[in-house]
């Protein structure tokens, strides 16, 4: 296979390590429920965060849904979202070097991210995304998410390249086959040799 022209890549789990997991627990002793209670309504209305909606509304979304109204002041539910936002910030720095590589031998790069505005700012911050890659796509800015075969799209206008030329990569297997569907070249990224199959496909 050609070396593609274009490379899409995931942030959570690909350019950054998986989310750290250890602050379930504490944060939900802190608002009265189980920590398999907290992450099932945590990830429940993700979606809806990452497409846009507030950050004080998703946090009430998930606090109604376990029955919790200890944590509706300010101060936790600041805490919240800072330990929410630090729990995504564990870079892989392979996979950022990687990136760096191609576009310094002439391909085209896109962070393509589902994610709310909180993470994006801390890590624009720690990193400056917009320089780094040719395009940054984010779901909470862009008003679409991926599987939507419409963010694909926006990306790759954004690049400048057609589907075929384009490897994108993602650990969740919905998102490549919405990939797949508009006939991007995609790479499931999970499992120990992850990195190694991305560098044979780029090199």
């Amino acid at each position: 296979m050609t070396r593609p022209a274009g490379l899409i890549l995931d942030y959570g789990n690909v350019l950054s390590r998986p989310q750290d997991q250890r602050w379930f627990g504490p944060a939900a002793a802190r608002i009265g429920t189980t920590a398999e209670t907290f992450r099932a309504a945590y990830w429940q209305h993700r979606h809806a965060y990452d497409a846009g909606l507030p950050v004080s509304e998703y946090w009430q979304r998930v606090l109604a849904t376990v029955g919790s109204d200890r944590a509706s002041d300010a101060v936790d539910r600041a805490w919240l979202i800072e330990q929410d936002v630090a729990s995504w910030l564990h870079y892989d720095d392979d996979v950022w070097t990687l990136a760096a590589d191609f576009r310094a031998r002439g391909g085209r790069t896109a962070f393509l991210s589902n994610s709310g505005p909180e993470v994006m700012a801390r890590l624009r911050r720690d990193r400056r995304i917009d320089h780094l890659f040719d395009a940054v796509v984010i779901s909470c800015e862009v008003g679409l998410s991926k599987p939507d075969p419409h963010i694909y799209r926006y990306c790759l206008d954004r690049l400048g390249l057609g589907p075929p030329q384009v490897l994108f990569v993602d650990d969740r297997a919905d998102n490549i086959e919405g990939a797949a569907r508009i006939g991007l070249r995609t790479l499931h990224f999970e499992g120990p040799d992850a990195l190694d199959r991305l560098r044979a496909l780029v090199r």
